[in-house]
């Protein structure tokens, strides 16, 4: 495990100049990175916490070299007063943008503050909640999201879309938050005791799929401040990005983690997803390919609300229609770590996922790609609403743009288009009635760019979506929804071969202001279910990962419900029901998807 212990010492790292004057900017869990005030985001007694800012330590990084942990590395210390007394915590990791350490154990609990001093020179006190346990997940892109760092608990093997486990492994994870050690933390490595030694008094619950998992071990590994679980997985569980999550504490005041990812398959060693993503395809394209496949994900996303807004003089309408092309190289290592190529959970999940300012997330390994040029500009071509262009983004990174209606800047401007997937007769009149037009759209790329070729790339939103009806959105939306138990959304109608797309937003603005600041966090929810099943309720330990609503004074209501039809991913490696016709990849490419989520709601308070 030294490879791991070396990926958690330097978890995250941002690089970062030298500063005479320290300044913190963030404190976070080291795994989960959840951002204040989100429910889950304590620092837990005697786990490893980032601390970030400028000027915190030297421009070459430091490391520790156990044991016993020190309270000075690099020339930089940490205190940490609650209550009243102050505890030097253990730093592991410090260079002047960040610095991982260790929270001890005998911590007062409570609100308080951090302070770093590096050379003799001290920082200003920034505010640290340390809470008993709040455990966090670590994962491949050290953020916090995407897939998780899970291992087969028998080989040690680490799970991926390419070595996938099997309902009935052992599957460990790795994270850190668990609670306070055992004896001198300082002194040795930790004393391993399992939390759950009795399956009856076992403090840890762990969610696999929406289902409860059977615990084996929860405590600490090896290793200072890292924890690991011991699960079976749940023989209910099938997917490349099956949701697991992990609640400690009491039924009263438990905490719930942030959601990773991990990959399961019965029959492996790759995974496949009922929605159209089949890893085999990736597997053999990357080894006929040299380890690296060109690849195009197209997506067509509507999203409409209702949107009480009483500043701006009540209901609106806001219609964001949308078109996305990441059209990229991407590695083995990046399959392995990102989100998908529909950036959604596996079937019958729910995944959570933070934001800043508004949604929706972004993944952080998509960053990284190296981009292909189709061309200056993608354009779609609707069934009855004209052609619209789809725009290279500004960094060269992607093709992405509004095909109808607004962003929310442009809809507090007064600004806008015509809906595009959506009926366009008597828009912003009192006539205006929600209906998604059916049809083929077709993505273009005129003649193409420098490595990617002309490309014509067509979705058929068939007609029985447009017959999707969510039967309970008046009783769900017309008061405060509870975060404290289940909640089932009912449908009719829809494509008998698509999903649906449940989508619950939430954003930590409390201040009467018109727009959230870029550094306000919020989290967004989304499940998957198929559409023949008539209903899905959200489990109640995702909806406790919305942080509350309930008092906001927010210009633009902080808390979204959306439901609507979603497609399985069309592609050009073969065809399902719903994509009865395979697509054709244009030259420079090696695998070409597309697909459609269009969903709508209204604003909604969470309780």
């Amino acid at each position: 495990m030294k490879t791991l212990f070396a990926i958690v010492l330097t978890l995250g790292l941002l690089a970062s100049a030298g500063f005479a004057q320290p300044t913190i900017t963030g404190v976070q869990n080291a795994a989960s990175n959840a951002l204040p005030p989100l429910p889950n985001s304590g620092i837990a007694l005697g786990s490893f916490f980032a601390i970030y800012g400028t000027g915190l330590g030297p421009s070459t990084a430091a490391e520790w070299n156990p044991y016993p942990l020190p309270q000075t590395l690099g020339n930089a210390s940490i205190s940490v007063t609650v209550g009243g007394t102050t505890v030097a915590a253990y730093p592991e990791y410090v260079s002047a943008g960040q610095i991982n350490a260790v929270l001890p154990s005998n911590t007062l609990i409570g609100t308080g503050t951090i302070t770093v001093t590096y050379n003799g020179t001290t920082s200003a006190a920034f505010p640290i909640t340390v809470v008993a346990t709040s455990f966090g997940t670590f994962s491949w892109n050290s953020a916090g999201t995407g897939p998780g760092i899970f291992t087969n608990a028998v080989t040690n093997v680490l799970a991926s879309p390419f070595t996938t486990v099997k309902p009935g492994d052992y599957v460990t994870i790795w994270g850190t938050g668990l609670g306070a050690a055992t004896g001198n933390e300082a002194s040795g490595p930790p004393t391993q005791v399992n939390a759950c030694a009795t399956p009856t008094s076992c403090p840890v619950t762990v969610w696999v799929a929406n289902q409860q998992a059977q615990v084996t071990y929860a405590g600490r590994s090896g290793y200072t401040a890292v924890d690991q679980i011991d699960f079976i997985v749940p023989n209910s569980a099938q997917g490349c990005y099956v949701q697991v999550a992990v609640e400690t504490g009491s039924s009263s005041g438990s905490t719930v983690s942030n959601f990773t990812s991990i990959s399961v398959d019965g029959t492996g060693p790759t995974c496949s997803d009922a929605d159209g993503i089949n890893y085999a395809d990736m597997a053999n394209l990357l080894a006929s390919k040299g380890g690296n496949v060109n690849v195009g994900a197209i997506s067509l996303l509507s999203n409409y609300l209702n949107l009480n807004i009483p500043l701006l003089g009540g209901e609106l309408q806001w219609d964001n229609d949308t078109v996305s092309g990441e059209i990229a190289t991407i590695s083995g290592y990046q399959l392995d770590a990102f989100q998908g190529f529909t950036l959604s959970p596996s079937v019958n999940n729910c995944t959570v996922s933070p934001f800043l300012q508004y949604p929706p997330p972004t993944d952080p390994i998509l960053g990284g790609l190296t981009y292909l040029d189709a061309g200056s500009s993608l354009s779609i071509a609707a069934p009855v609403n004209g052609t619209q262009p789809v725009p290279k983004n500004k960094n060269g990174k992607g093709y992405s743009g509004v095909v109808g209606g607004a962003t929310i800047a442009n809809l507090l401007g007064g600004s806008g288009i015509n809906p595009f997937f959506l009926n366009a007769t008597g828009w912003e009149t009192t006539s205006w009635t929600y209906s998604i037009n059916p049809g083929t759209y077709t993505i273009t790329d005129g003649s193409g760019g420098s490595n990617v070729g002309s490309m014509s790339a067509a979705m058929t939103v068939p007609t029985s979506a447009q017959t999707f009806q969510w039967t309970n959105q008046s009783t769900v939306t017309a008061g405060a929804i509870p975060r404290n138990s289940p909640l089932t959304i009912n449908w009719s109608g829809g494509d008998p071969n698509g999903y649906v797309d449940i989508t619950a937003v939430s954003s930590t603005e409390q201040a009467a202001v018109l727009t959230p600041s870029a550094t306000t966090p919020g989290i967004l929810i989304e499940c998957i279910a198929p559409v023949s099943a008539g209903s899905f309720t959200i489990p109640t330990y995702v909806l406790q990962s919305l942080p509350s609503t309930v008092g906001s004074q927010s210009t633009v209501p902080p808390g979204e419900l959306l439901v609507g039809p979603a497609s399985a991913a069309c592609s050009s490696l073969g065809t399902s029901a719903d994509c009865p016709t395979q697509l054709t990849a244009p030259s420079g490419l090696d695998a070409l998807y597309i697909f459609y989520h269009l969903i709508q709601g209204s604003n909604v308070s969470w309780n």
